[in-house]
């Protein structure tokens, strides 16, 4: 007979803690965009200590700060790529202090600047002219 202990190393997909994971992301992505969001107010969302919260993150092997910074990333290359909006309003968006606070963690993350990610990422916006077909008399 062996413990939990010695069979298991991580999370099991399918496992509570994986869904857990899931639904914090599916949480976070919602509430980022709301507003400034702290662990203790997330936590408080599912109903549990924000001191639990970090443990079943530890167990999945990520932080708070970690798991927002990869929402936020993800966030931003979806506007970047998908809107026409300026760095200063996806900065808004995502709850930075200022442009050059956002283009800062999109050079961490990227390892290039946000409007350099843009320019080769950015999907083709071909404005197709619709023309005018003669009907049949």
């Amino acid at each position: 007979m062996t413990s939990r202990r010695d069979g298991d190393v991580g999370p099991r997909p399918g496992s509570a803690s994986s869904r857990f994971g899931e639904d914090l992301r599916r949480v976070l992505e919602t509430e980022l965009l709301k507003g400034p969001c702290t662990s203790i107010e997330i936590a408080r969302l599912f109903s549990m200590h924000h001191r639990t919260m970090s443990r079943h993150l530890a167990h999945e092997g990520i932080t708070f700060q970690q798991l927002v910074d990869e929402i936020r990333f993800a966030l931003a290359r979806d506007l970047l790529a998908n809107a026409d909006m300026a760095l200063d309003q996806i900065s808004v968006v995502l709850r930075y202090s200022e442009p050059s606070a956002f283009t800062r963690a999109f050079r961490r993350w990227a390892g290039q600047s946000p409007s350099a990610w843009r320019a080769s990422h950015a999907r083709s916006r071909k404005v197709s002219k619709k023309r005018a077909v003669p009907r049949p008399r």
